[in-house]
């Protein structure tokens, strides 16, 4: 898997990790939050085993950054849409978990 397609990839598995991070946070179902941790950990064992592969520039991960943006709205907006968050704890969330993957 090429480069480009490699980033694409790692917007998809780093935005469910963060979809199922707000989803822990902000969620209300206690009877789903072990399997929504497990999720979490599956997607970040998956996406650090991928970032392994590619030395990552600043560019990379701006883009890469931009990717897992665009999922996580696409996701919240069309699975939890009954989750109220604020955006900025997203965007928080959403850079430890680019630090912790990549």
């Amino acid at each position: 898997m090429g480069k480009n397609r490699t980033i694409s990839s790692l917007g998809r598995i780093i935005g469910n990790i963060v979809v199922h991070k707000i989803v822990l946070k902000y969620g209300k179902k206690i009877e789903s939050e072990n399997h929504t941790f497990s999720e979490i950990v599956a997607y970040r064992d998956t996406a650090i085993g991928i970032c392994a592969e590619f030395h990552w520039n600043d560019l990379d991960k701006v883009e890469i950054r931009k990717e897992i943006y665009n999922f996580f709205i696409k996701k919240m907006n069309q699975k939890y849409s009954h989750i109220k968050y604020p955006i900025q704890d997203a965007n928080n969330i959403i850079d430890e978990t680019i630090q912790e993957c990549i």
